[in-house]
């Protein structure tokens, strides 16, 4: 099985902005090592999944993030290279529902968009042309696109990137962009995927406000999933915030594409008991891991 394409050093290194990479041998896969307060450390998995393959040895390394300091450990695991939620339960303290992902999977069918969709890719097709391209190549229009969005939607924190990052990832083995430009040639939209030749992932989206008159985002989804059209997998990512919700414009665009959906989870592990009640003390601890990174109560 091929190596997953969110489990190398070099990927983890394009989000220096939340921590420090290191490899965790057991799981074959980079986690974050984050500063927490207190002068603590805890260890993430990659946004958005770390890479915990069939076969890992999760708790070696548990042991591993451990010895490295970590008060505990959080990632949201892939539903489609995962081991099995009760394999999860047996190395995690938590395993919960995170997300629907809505994902297009050859062994479900030919991908079929709704109709709905069908006829919004057949206008969008009209008003802009999409095409493969290197985002070392159009890094200026992409950080331009990216940066309209974190301002239109006030995005902060772990997906407000720096541009180094966006640098770093250009340069990321399985990186995939997607160009959307109107018919005068001007960039109206991008979308980022990863892909390890099996399983393809939508990773970064931007459109600006000509795009969404255009209806580039329909044109983008379309064009990369033909592209990735003989994967046994296509993840298209959830919907926003961080669950489900059942009017979230996102993921009803998403499910227009899909033909079927996996149910990505939450999984932590307190390493240091004594460390992790200290930092938790006086914060709203319930559905929250870890509890010293939720609201103060």
């Amino acid at each position: 099985m091929a190596a997953h394409p969110y489990a190398s050093l070099g990927y983890a290194g394009t989000l220096a902005h939340v921590g420090r990479p290191i490899w965790v041998e057991p799981w074959k896969g980079a986690m974050l090592l984050r500063d927490a307060p207190g002068n603590a450390l805890d260890a993430a998995g990659p946004h958005p999944f770390g890479a915990v393959g069939e076969g890992a040895d999760l708790r070696a390394g548990m042991e591993l993030l451990r010895g490295a300091g970590a008060v505990s450990a959080v990632l949201v695991a892939d539903p489609l290279r995962t081991p099995t939620t009760g394999g999860l339960r047996a190395a995690f303290d938590i395993v919960t529902p995170f997300k629907t992902h809505w994902t297009v999977e050859r062994s479900a069918g030919a991908f079929a968009p709704s109709a709905h969709h069908r006829g919004c890719i057949r206008l969008a097709n009209r008003k802009c042309r999409v095409r493969p391209v290197a985002l070392r190549d159009h890094l200026d229009e992409w950080c331009r696109l990216y940066c309209e969005l974190t301002r239109r939607h006030g995005i902060t924190g772990i997906h407000d990137y720096p541009r180094a990052s966006f640098e770093a990832l250009a340069e990321t083995e399985g990186l995939h962009a997607f160009l959307a430009a109107n018919t005068t040639g001007e960039v109206i939209g991008m979308h980022l995927w990863v892909d390890d030749g099996r399983v393809a992932y939508s990773h970064l989206a931007a459109t600006d406000a000509a795009g969404y008159r255009a209806g580039a985002p329909y044109a983008l989804y379309a064009a990369a999933i033909e592209s990735f059209g003989a994967h046994d997998a296509i993840d298209l990512g959830g919907g926003a915030g961080l669950a489900d919700d059942a009017g979230d414009g996102l993921a009803g665009f998403k499910r227009g594409f899909s033909n079927a959906s996996r149910v990505a989870h939450l999984c932590g592990r307190v390493l240091d008991e004594v460390a992790y009640a200290r930092l938790s003390a006086g914060h709203a601890t319930r559905g929250y891991f870890p509890a010293y990174r939720a609201p103060r109560l």
